[in-house]
């Protein structure tokens, strides 16, 4: 979606239009929940910090003062989410062994997430599913993460490959 639409929405929402604030989370949800996904890699987490994102968009929508609003969301979003893993790092386990939070397939995960949590790092991982699942465009991740675009798409055909032997891998076991 352009960057005009979503100020028209955002200054819609200055004046207390919920419908642009509808309109601005349909077309803005997955690319901020791919890239939340690809900052802590647990699906359930990502949904929360998602609707937080949102949530302190709507609180802080007045201090909007125009220019890339993609660029604005995303900001929020990053910060809860690197906020989040840095708690979480900090967090001490009450359990001696406790369970593991992930979001199995059973738990209505889908393969290809299971497969890049297993088999890329935190940037290639970010990479794809900014790609692939929020439908960002290499430029676009090139500037959210502050690499060269060469990097980005030397970066995502190498995850891709890696990603296709795995999943072959898998397939034969």
């Amino acid at each position: 979606m352009g960057n005009n639409k979503l100020n028209a929405y955002a200054a819609r929402m200055k004046e207390g239009d919920e419908e642009a604030f509808a309109l601005l989370y349909e077309s803005t949800k997955k690319g901020v929940f791919s890239f939340v996904y690809s900052v802590t890699r647990d699906y359930e987490v990502s949904e929360e910090l998602m609707q937080e994102t949102y949530v302190r968009v709507k609180q802080n929508i007045r201090s909007y003062r125009g220019g890339n609003f993609s660029a604005w969301l995303l900001m929020i979003a990053r910060n809860l989410a690197y906020n989040h893993v840095r708690r979480a790092k900090r967090e001490t386990p009450l359990l001696e062994n406790p369970p593991e939070r992930e979001y199995r397939m059973e738990e209505g995960g889908t393969p290809v997430l299971d497969a890049v949590k297993a088999v890329l790092g935190e940037e290639e991982g970010q990479i794809v599913v900014l790609h692939a699942v929020g439908g960002y465009k290499h430029r676009e991740i090139a500037k959210m993460l502050n690499k060269p675009l060469g990097t980005v798409t030397w970066t995502y055909k190498n995850a891709l490959e890696k990603l296709r032997k795995y999943l072959e891998e898998e397939g034969k076991r």
